[in-house]
């Protein structure tokens, strides 16, 4: 939790072991119906903290949790002439997209305080967004986006 505390974005490997941590931790409980795969092409930019692990936590609870025999959740990192981005994809119960307003508010109605909280710090500290898609029966895909300004490329130096 002292992660939070932090204004400034941190190194993605930092975030990276932090979300395999808590991974380790649904593993011991879902067992073989949680399957994780790692697509990571690129380690070397900043994001700010606790951003990737609750897009995962909500894969597991609301994707893979609610999907009868489980499934697999990916994540996979890639830059781009103007940024970097982290793909966060389940294919679990999935949800109506249209019907949540891209993630801000669940099926009742009720808001989604973790996701807002990270579109908050990626809009504060890098000038990032998170954009959430997601069909029912398919899956759900989560893609942050880190632009690449040269502020940000000197903090990865």
């Amino acid at each position: 939790m002292n992660l939070l505390e932090s204004a400034k974005p941190i190194p993605f490997e930092n975030e990276l072991n932090h979300t395999i941590s808590f991974l380790n931790l649904e593993n011991a409980m879902y067992g073989e119906a949680l399957h994780v795969i790692y697509d990571i092409q690129t380690k070397n930019f900043k994001i700010p903290a606790l951003t990737m692990q609750p897009i995962v936590e909500n894969a597991v609870k609301h994707g893979i949790g609610k999907k009868e025999g489980g499934g697999t959740v990916t994540i996979s990192t890639k830059e781009t002439d103007s940024g970097y981005l982290v793909i966060i994809t389940d294919d679990g119960a999935g949800f109506d997209s249209e019907k949540t307003a891209n993630g801000i508010y669940s099926t009742d109605g009720e808001p989604h305080i973790g996701i807002n909280n990270v579109r908050l710090r990626l809009s504060a500290q890098c000038g990032g967004s998170l954009e959430i898609e997601s069909k029912p029966g398919a899956g759900t895909t989560a893609v942050i986006l880190i632009p690449k300004t040269n502020s940000q490329e000197a903090r990865t130096q």
